[in-house]
């Protein structure tokens, strides 16, 4: 595994500030989707096009997504969840993880899994489906950009409104 702390310069510099940040709204989204906020909150608010509706939401400053991989939590070792459990069990995990501090991110851009270990035992484990080694599988946003890793352990840096590039996915080694 490879810890964030000898990613390239512009990653370790994104997720760095992070660490020791407290997870907070650990929420199972659309299927078997992840969503953890850290950091101070702040109000996101969205006109939308017809002018008839606005809606608004907290966001943390950096919000991570777990998304087109299979995930495992675990508490002490222990499995909780992993992505294909029913809801209920998923929910339960994410709740274990809300409230703990981040301590570490490690990739292993060989298998494309990652890892995210937490101060009172909690860890999440992410890896590849099978079907397609250059999906992405996880970001972390922020109010202006995003840090996306694919599942050969590849990153790109972008706006936070940017579609994906097919061609600007950089190396993690």
């Amino acid at each position: 595994m490879l810890p964030f702390s000898r990613w390239p310069a512009p990653t370790t510099a994104f997720v760095s500030p992070m660490i020791g940040e407290t997870a907070w709204n650990v929420t199972r989204g659309h299927g078997s989707f992840l969503t953890i906020e850290f950091g101070p909150p702040f109000l996101v608010v969205n006109e939308h096009a017809s002018g008839a509706m606005r809606t608004a939401h907290t966001r943390g400053a950096w919000g991570l997504w777990i998304y087109c991989c299979h995930w495992e939590v675990t508490y002490a070792s222990a499995q909780l969840a992993w992505s294909e459990d029913d809801a209920e069990t998923i929910e339960r995990a994410a709740a274990v993880l809300n409230g703990q501090r981040l301590t570490a991110i490690a990739v292993d851009p060989n298998s494309g899994r990652t890892e995210f270990h937490f101060d009172l035992g909690g860890a999440m484990t992410t890896w590849p489906y099978d079907d397609d080694p250059d999906e992405e599988q996880w970001s972390i946003s922020t109010r202006d950009a995003v840090l996306r890793i694919n599942a050969t352990g590849r990153y790109e840096i972008a706006a936070v409104d940017a579609p994906l590039s097919d061609d600007g996915w950089l190396p993690l080694v």
